[in-house]
Formats: C-alpha cells, structure tokens, sequence
C-alpha cells in the first residue's frame, strides 16, 4: 500500500507538462527527472515487497526470489544493454534491417517477460527493465514508438482498464470504518506527496512557488499506479477491499 501511495503517473505527468507548455521549463524538467527516479525505486521496492512478503512462500523461497531477481537486472546491465545500444546506433535506414531489429527487440521483451514470471517477479517488471535498456539518444526509439504505440494505446491499454475494472469490487467498501479509511488514504495520498515535495524542494532552495507547483505534479496519478495495484492484486498481497480503495484512490 505504501508503494501505491508514492507512485507518479509518469505519463500522464508528461501529458499534462506538455498541454501547459511547461515541460521545456526548469520546474518541469525538474518534475519528469524526479517522478523517473522515483518511480525506478517504487518499482524496486515493490519487488522487494513482492518477494519478501510471505503469501505461500518460505522466507528462504523469497529471498532466493529477490537474488534472481537481482540478478535479473544485474544482467540485462552487463549483457542485454551492450547489444541493445549497438542495435540502436547502428539501425540503418534500410526498412528490412530496422523490421529485423525490432522484431529482435520484441522478442527479447518476451524473454524478459518470461525469465521474470518464471523467477516469481511479475511479468511487468521484466519489461520495464528491458525498456530501460534501450538506447533513447537515437532514432531506434522513434521507430519503435511508431511501430507499436497505436497497437498498444488503441487495443491493449483499454482491455488493461477494462481487466482493472472487472478486478474491483466497490461493494467490498462497506460500513464507516471502510469509507474512512478510503478518506483516510485519499487525504494521506495527496498530502503526503504534495507536502513531502515542499518541503524536500524548499529545503534544498527551491522558490516556494515552483516547490508547491512541483507538489501537485509529483501526486499526478494514473496508469502506473493501477498498474502496481494490479500486480500487487494478482500476487495477493493486496485483498478485495484494500484494491478497491486504492484503486478509487487513483481514480
């Protein structure tokens, strides 16, 4: 629950810098290079929560979990992000050779995919860790972007909201004790991020202003956090009810 809290909708952060035209400005780059840092680490310890939490495992099991898991990432650094960064510089233009390139691309996703659910880590974390390993100084990115997006925004992302909606259940939020506690963590959510943000930025100099403004971008929720919600669903670390006041939380 308290990894859900942190999160920071990236995307939907970028979309909302881009429509107010501060993405270019210093409190808008400053907000993308923090919710990225700080969505890396809540992805981090949401699979340290994931592999310690004792939901039909030994503790043995769990920590063997978190040191594939490590090693998981340690050589996708070491052997995967080499490879990648040579496919991203050196794609030419050649239509054959960028199809080639980025079905190999593709194809080392589900791999990723499949070492990480095999490991016991969820699926999605594989692939977010193989997207980091991908050059974003070239034009690969670009066109990878453009292969993909539509498929993925047009027919994939919908189904996600339409299996997240199946998944909650707002009859399991019943009685006072429950709806305070959706106020509760709504209340907690929002002025944990905002003010924590304040005060770290006015700390470190920040001008009042773009440190309250850098509040509000960082509690941006959306996407990212139903997709931690879901994860930590599907791994029955989260119960009926805790999902679905998170997820009204998001929402």
């Amino acid at each position: 629950m308290a990894v859900a809290l942190s999160i920071t909708a990236l995307p939907m952060l970028g979309i909302i810098l881009v429509e107010l035209k501060l993405l270019t400005t210093n409190v808008g780059q400053m907000a993308m290079a923090v919710a990225a840092v700080n969505d890396m680490v809540a992805w981090v310890i949401l699979t340290l929560a994931i592999s310690l939490s004792g939901t039909d495992k030994s503790l043995v099991i769990s920590i063997y979990v978190l040191l594939c898991g490590i090693g998981f990432v340690v050589i996708m650094f070491l052997v995967v992000k080499p490879i990648m960064t040579r496919i991203g510089h050196h794609s030419p233009d050649h239509e054959l050779i960028s199809e080639i390139s980025i079905c190999i691309t593709l194809a080392g996703v589900l791999v990723a995919i499949f070492a990480t659910d095999t490991i016991g880590i969820d699926a999605i974390f594989g692939a977010f860790v193989f997207g980091l390993m991908i050059p974003k100084d070239g034009s690969f990115v670009g066109m990878l972007i453009e292969k993909i997006e539509d498929f993925v925004l047009a027919s994939l992302l919908p189904l996600y909201f339409v299996s997240s909606g199946l998944k909650t259940d707002v009859a399991t939020i019943h009685g006072s004790t429950s709806w305070g506690l959706l106020v509760l963590v709504i209340v907690t959510a929002c002025a944990g991020k905002i003010l924590g943000t304040f005060l770290v930025a006015i700390i470190h100099k920040v001008p009042r202003r773009e440190a309250l403004t850098l509040g509000f971008f960082m509690n941006t929720k959306g996407l990212v956090e139903l997709i931690f919600l879901n994860i930590g669903k599907d791994k029955k670390v989260l119960n009926d009810e805790a999902f679905a006041i998170l997820v009204l939380m998001a929402l």
